[in-house]
């Protein structure tokens, strides 16, 4: 996960760097707030996943699963305000944001490609 995290970092700052390039820093600012809403959407996607699902079997019976998906909920409704407020009242542009929404994809391919699947054993082989 950290891994797919960092693509995304890593993803948003080449589109933002790519976008002020080309179009200049007025274009290049949504994206880089788009590719920063991105990242930190999934770091807290990543955070409820990792509550939901525990490691031993204590930790899944012991915990509420009505808390996180609260959690989840107020996630989704605060990203859909942040983003109407900033494009409503903010004066962001609707295509540089969704440019900037893109690192999200492209870091979660390009993340899942170079991660390393195999999981260690005991014996460290």
């Amino acid at each position: 996960m950290r891994l797919c995290l960092l693509a995304v970092a890593l993803s948003g700052a080449a589109l933002t760097v790519a976008t002020f390039a080309f179009f200049g820093a007025w274009r290049a600012l949504p994206v880089a707030l788009g590719s920063g809403i991105a990242a930190g959407n999934l770091w807290v996607l990543g955070r409820i996943v990792a509550a939901l699902l525990p490691s031993e079997a204590a930790g899944a019976r012991a915990q509420s699963k009505a808390g996180w998906v609260l959690v989840a909920m107020l996630k989704m409704v605060g990203l859909v305000g942040l983003l109407w407020l900033l494009m409503r009242h903010g004066g962001i542009s609707p295509l540089a944001l969704m440019a900037g929404f893109g690192a999200l994809p492209i870091g979660i391919a390009i993340g899942s490609l170079v991660s390393d699947r195999d999981a260690p054993t005991e014996d460290g082989t």
